[in-house]
């Protein structure tokens, strides 16, 4: 995959919110989503409502480079990060 500017990164997200819900990992290391959000997301807009510092609040955000995008296991199938690292963004 070849590297996207930072800013043509970013604007793969199609601003779903997914990632954004808590995640909980069963006995058998399966990753389940939860309709827990965290508390700094918009859940009308799918915003993050702290973005421009969302690294630094301490809520456990990742910052979702192409390198992070290709080893987590917890991002939707259908996240434009994963199918673009993934190679599946038709």
């Amino acid at each position: 995959m070849d590297s996207p500017s930072e800013h043509g990164w970013e604007d793969l997200c199609r601003r779903c919110g997914e990632c954004c819900f808590e995640k909980w990992v069963d006995d058998h290391g399966d990753i389940h989503p939860t309709a827990i959000p965290c508390r700094f997301l918009d859940i009308i807009t799918r915003e993050c409502k702290v973005y421009h510092k969302r690294l630094e609040v301490g809520e456990g955000c990742v910052k979702l480079t192409p390198q992070v995008v290709e080893v987590v296991q917890w991002l939707p199938e259908n996240c434009a990060y994963r199918r673009r690292v993934h190679g599946s963004d038709g």
